[in-house]
């Protein structure tokens, strides 16, 4: 079974006009997709409301326990059905998901050369079968990207990164990044197409960088799991097959 995996998140994900739009175009497919979300303003303003300074580090934000509590609370008691309800309400067959639903997605303390995450993970196993039963039965999943952590609790997975692993596991056609912004820019005109090297460039140079630079390294590690191709773009280049187009 081949399947395309969509990423969505930041400000599109609060957006009513372009989740109604993506859902129309979900609608219309003719296989079911997967769908990833994030859900960062969300958890940013429990972090606030709880007295804690939300911080990043390398563009991935830094979950002590008491952040992954609220991590939880916000992805999966909120983001996840909110979107899973937007769905269904446009006629999409879509059914809620995290990565300890079944032990679907399980991961590892991500380490980083900045600073200590916390809580932060590395997903390494998705359990594909859970997600290809869901779309044999005519549903959509939506993943809210939470994984069982190998120490028994849970880690809070980059939606980016959540992404790319999961299209890697099964072998996605497509991987595509859905933004506010039509691609990647520079100087402010959209990059249409990109290899391998020409992206790590952009990161390197800082062109990409913060959150596009996840996206884009989420995207080159797709397509090194084999993945066949990675595109960021908007709602307006989703239906129109443009935005930024990253190939090995």
């Amino acid at each position: 079974m081949t399947t395309t995996l969509y990423k969505i998140g930041g400000a599109p994900l609060e957006d009513a006009a372009y989740l109604a739009a993506l859902a129309q175009y979900l609608k219309a497919l003719h296989t079911p997709p997967i769908l990833v979300h994030g859900g960062g303003k969300a958890i940013s303003r429990l972090q606030t409301a709880f007295g804690i300074t939300p911080h990043t580090v390398g563009g991935l934000r830094v979950t002590d326990e008491q952040t992954m509590a609220l991590v939880a609370m916000a992805l999966i008691g909120a983001a996840n059905v909110n979107l899973v309800a937007t769905l269904v309400n446009h006629g999409v067959e879509a059914q809620g998901f995290h990565g300890a639903d079944r032990g679907l997605l399980r991961s590892y303390p991500m380490q980083h050369p900045e600073g200590d995450l916390g809580r932060v993970g590395v997903v390494h196993t998705v359990r594909a079968e859970v997600l290809q039963q869901a779309i044999a039965a005519g549903a959509l999943p939506v993943i809210a990207p939470i994984a069982l952590a190998d120490d028994g609790g849970l880690h809070n997975i980059n939606a980016d990164q959540a992404a790319g692993a999961i299209a890697a596991a099964l072998g996605a056609e497509e991987v595509i990044f859905l933004t506010d912004v039509a691609g990647v820019l520079q100087e402010g005109a959209v990059l249409p197409r990109l290899t391998r090297s020409a992206a790590e460039a952009l990161i390197r140079e800082g062109v990409a960088s913060g959150g596009m630079a996840v996206k884009v390294r989420a995207a080159l590690d797709a397509l090194s799991a084999g993945v066949r191709a990675a595109r960021i773009t908007d709602i307006h280049g989703l239906a129109n097959g443009i935005g930024t187009q990253i190939t090995a």
